[in-house]
């Protein structure tokens, strides 16, 4: 079984998603380097997923995030694996449909106060509506986000509390007793 980690900057899905696909002796594919993979495909350029923000735009980010779940479809087939997504990419429609093709979607919830100081340990981002009120800015994103994240994903699970690999025990946990439903 694939499993598609979704949720916000900061809650975990990489370092989850390691661990995870490692415990489920899959692959881990992280979105932002499929991004570059398939950006660097199209234009030759080797660039980082920021640089491709900063130097593209929105729109044209957003476009090759579709592209890229497209090819990641296509070239795992029937191959299992564990995907980290970006905080955005289930917010469009198209990209919801091709994510609920992959594999069993997680959103890995994290209580917004514990969001809050993880990412703002590596300083504020770039996509914070507000740069001088970082807790209006998550809680707006969050806001949106969330209903998405939640209507999209078959479970849930707490990220915000314990240890990395006792948040991936939890999720083996809940695809197995997912998995007999």
């Amino acid at each position: 079984m694939s499993i598609i980690l979704i949720g916000m900057k900061s809650c975990g899905k990489t370092t989850i998603g390691r661990l995870l696909a490692e415990t489920m002796g899959t692959p881990f594919l992280d979105a932002d380097t499929e991004l570059e993979q398939t950006h660097r495909q199209e234009t030759g350029e080797a660039l980082s997923f920021r640089q491709i923000y900063k130097s593209y735009g929105a729109a044209y980010f957003r476009a090759l995030e579709t592209r890229t779940l497209q090819r990641i479809a296509q070239a795992t087939g029937n191959t299992n694996f564990v995907l980290a997504c970006g905080g955005q990419t289930p917010l469009q429609e198209e990209n919801q449909e091709i994510l609920a093709t992959l594999g069993t979607i997680i959103f890995l919830h994290v209580a917004e106060d514990i969001l809050l100081q993880r990412i703002l340990a590596h300083g504020i981002p770039a996509f914070f509506p507000y740069a001088d009120d970082p807790e209006r800015s998550l809680h707006e994103l969050l806001a949106e986000r969330v209903p998405v994240y939640e209507k999209l994903s078959a479970i849930t699970v707490d990220a915000g509390k314990g240890t990395a690999g006792e948040v991936t025990h939890a999720i083996v946990r809940e695809v197995r007793t997912y998995d007999q439903h």
